[in-house]
């Protein structure tokens, strides 16, 4: 001990020895009673000093104990005073009971620290038994108490202290937390993929298995239990079924179906003809790097439309864009989201480079306003994950997209566990692909609610279209409801159950609820103003109408109101009644089509009980849904050259076509280009491209391949293959059957 340290010592001593407990009474000397305060305050101060005699484990109970019973006497005496004797007495005292203030903050970090050291020696156990289970609940404990001290240190006054304090337990406690901290993360992810694989959330389950992943295979990710944790993840992902989870598109001719996992079908089962896409043709299929997704090359997508994708007996939608996107950051999806504050929002993209390879360079990730009817600002949700990595909480972070231009954000409500998170607050994450052409794109609205834990009546106004009866909650109000099946449930006054409720439960109800915290007591939900509007019966598939098609069966599919009957007729004959699922989608798979002729396909919907014919009775009697499906080939009855030069054929010259089933409205594919191969009718064959002129005539414009001996003056040609003539169907030319003629006629030739 310093001579400076035992001399501070000697006169504390001395001071703690002249302060006896005060006894008040009609005597008592109000200066003293301060002057005992400001003595004990001094003596406080001391004992949770580093320069006194703080060892910062002893927690100095006596000292501050007298320190407040000798404030609490002098301000009951200074009752007596006069008003500017009592504020002198009170400003005496400030310097006392700010002592008092930070000494509770001292015991209180010391009482943690206490707690701490035997949370880390239960860590510790938990380790030394290899159960990664008991390690993960230790490790928990543990840095919930860690993480709580350090909010109680930040109260503590000086940098020295807290120092002296967070020392005591900081090394150990911060060993055991980086020894296991990869571990218990993993095991979470993992744990939570195998919930969601048990409640068939595949794609959440897919996004959990890429985050586990992400750090057991980086090699100099440090894990205590790796070889367990590899073993539960090549577990968890083969029970994982095989599926497509979302569908992403360049909006012009490449549609890629992302999987739950690798696809690892034989190659030689991957074929084209494994996958439709609605209204459109699929002409190849290829496997991505990672076999996670397979990539269609498809007839050129229409903007601003609604397609079906299926793949055996599985159906995904997408919607292009009103503009192609060329920005080359391809969404999981822009849906707007619905979390509780304590929950975190997984965003997932795949990026390409302008030549369509993947894009692994630096991507930056900020958070900005969703948008102006919401608007409010989003500094409330904060980034925490780039592809695994942890980020310090922020609006702003930069990261690389993996070696096959993937990117996995995770997003959440600043101070999600804490008592002081925001009651509601969303955020629009936007990407930018630094290292390219810095194209950006913005991703989904994600909004977060906190949990309603007050008690008592509410009248609500549902103001969001998510209604997740599933999981028995609603969002509305800045806030999350729960609801479960001890609860009573009304509609208009007359009692229903849970499930009828929740599916009345829409957008614009006016819902009166007597509220219960407790899933014990019974809570009452009442729907007052019932709005509910069944959704409109559509076809998307086909996609288009009238669509010119060359087969015998199409999948009619669509959407509707879920739970009720869709009854489609063809050319007024029943053809199929199917049930919409919950998601709103219904399909008749293959239905037969009459041959060379218009089949007009008309949808009505039926509510649950009801039934008609010919949509009597339907929810869209007087406004059924249409579409049309024009059957047979592609063909022409007449095709004339028209030699310019009169100089047999040659560049320039154009073909014009008349077509078979005039009434179809065929016409060539807008800006088309491709080739044809003619025959001068005596064996002789000339290839030549031609490009589009208008919606019946093709133009000569180059000459691809001519056999020697071809007889350009010939007056009648004959084609005998094409290549990319289509019509605006993407259907391709026929030269044969049906009527269709191949015979060019040179009409220029006398």
């Amino acid at each position: 001990m310093t001579k400076k340290t035992l001399k501070l010592v000697i006169v504390i001593t001395t001071i703690i020895s002249i302060i006896a407990a005060p006894q008040v009474s009609a005597s008592t000397n109000i200066k003293q009673l301060v002057t005992d305060a400001q003595n004990a305050g001094t003596v406080l101060k001391w004992t949770i000093s580093k320069e006194g005699s703080a060892d910062f484990r002893t927690r100095p109970y006596k000292q501050y104990n007298t320190t407040k019973e000798t404030i609490a006497a002098a301000e009951k005496a200074a009752i007596k005073l006069s008003k500017s004797e009592q504020l002198n007495a009170q400003a005496k005292l400030v310097e006392p009971k700010i002592h008092v203030k930070r000494a509770q903050s001292y015991i209180d970090a010391i009482t943690s620290s206490e707690k701490i050291k035997k949370l880390t020696s239960n860590l510790q156990v938990a380790i030394d038994s290899a159960n990664l289970s008991s390690v993960e609940a230790a490790y928990h404990i543990a840095t919930a108490e860690y993480r709580k001290q350090v909010k109680l240190l930040d109260r503590v006054y000086g940098q020295t202290t807290r120092d002296g304090i967070r020392n005591q337990v900081k090394p150990s406690m911060e060993k055991l937390i980086q020894d296991v901290k990869n571990d218990v993360t993993v095991k979470m992810y993992l744990d939570q993929a195998s919930e969601f694989i048990k409640d068939n959330k595949l794609l959440e389950a897919s996004l959990e298995l890429d985050k586990a992943n992400s750090y057991i295979a980086n090699k100099s990710t440090n894990f205590t239990f790796r070889t367990f944790l590899t073993k539960a993840y090549d577990e968890t992902l083969n029970s994982l079924p095989l599926q497509p989870l979302f569908i992403t598109s360049d909006g012009k001719n490449n549609v890629t179906v992302n999987f739950s996992k690798a696809y690892h079908i034989p190659l030689e089962g991957l074929v084209a003809g494994q996958f439709k896409v609605s209204g459109e043709t699929v002409q190849s299929a290829q496997l991505s790097k990672d076999k996670k997704s397979v990539i269609l090359n498809t007839s050129d997508l229409n903007a601003n439309t609604n397609y079906t994708v299926s793949w055996k007996k599985n159906q995904l939608n997408f919607k292009t864009e009103a503009v192609p996107d060329t920005t080359g950051i391809a969404l999981t999806d822009k849906k707007t989201a619905y979390l509780e504050t304590t929950n975190s929002k997984v965003y997932t993209a795949k990026l390409t480079n302008l030549d369509g390879s993947d894009y692994t360079g630096r991507v930056k990730v900020s958070l900005g306003e969703a948008n102006e009817k919401t608007a409010t600002n989003s500094t409330s949700a904060v980034i925490t994950s780039i592809n695994g990595q942890s980020v310090e909480s922020g609006q702003e972070t930069i990261g690389f997209a993996d070696q096959n231009g993937n990117l996995v954000i995770i997003i959440a409500a600043a101070y999600g566990f804490s008592a002081e998170t925001p009651s509601v607050t969303y955020v629009q994450p936007t990407i930018e692909k630094i290292d390219s052409n810095k194209n950006t794109k913005k991703a989904g609205i994600t909004h977060f609610y906190q949990l309603q834990n007050v008690e008592g009546p509410y009248m609500l106004t549902i103001d969001s279209e998510v209604n997740t009866t599933e999981d028995d909650y609603i969002f509305t109000g800045d806030h999350k409801y729960k609801w479960d099946a001890n609860d009573l449930f009304f509609i208009y006054g007359v009692q229903v159950s849970q499930e009828v409720f929740g599916k009345a439960l829409s957008k614009g109800d006016r819902v009166e609820v007597s509220y219960s915290t407790r899933a014990d007591n019974h809570s009452t939900w009442n729907i007052h103003v019932d709005v509910t509007e069944d959704d409109e019966v559509v076809f998307q598939n086909p996609v288009t109408s009238p669509l010119t098609f060359d087969g015998y069966s199409y999948d009619i599919s669509g959407t509707a109101q879920p739970g009720n009957r869709v009854k489609v007729y063809r050319n007024d004959i029943l053809v199929g009644t199917t049930i919409v699922d919950n998601k709103g989608y219904w399909t008749l798979g293959s239905v037969s089509l009459l041959q060379e002729v218009a089949n007009s396909f008309v949808a009505y919907q039926y509510t649950p009980g009801k039934d008609g014919i010919n949509g009597e009775g339907a929810v869209n009697e007087n406004n059924p849904a249409t579409t049309t499906i024009n059957e047979g080939a592609f063909s022409s009855i007449q095709i004339d050259l028209n030699d310019k030069g009169s100089d047999g054929l040659s560049i320039s010259d154009t073909l014009e076509f008349t077509f078979h089933n005039p009434s179809y409205d065929h016409e060539f594919k807008k800006g088309l280009s491709g080739t044809i191969t003619l025959n001068d009718g005596f064996g002789k064959n000339a290839v030549v491209k031609i490009k589009y002129i208008d919606e019946d005539t093709l133009q000569i414009v180059e000459f691809v391949s001519t056999d020697i001996g071809f007889n350009h003056k010939a007056s009648l040609f004959v084609i005998t293959k094409t290549n990319g003539i289509v019509n605006q169907d993407q259907l391709t030319l026929s030269i044969s059957g049906n009527g269709a003629t191949s015979f060019v006629e040179n009409n220029s030739i006398n």
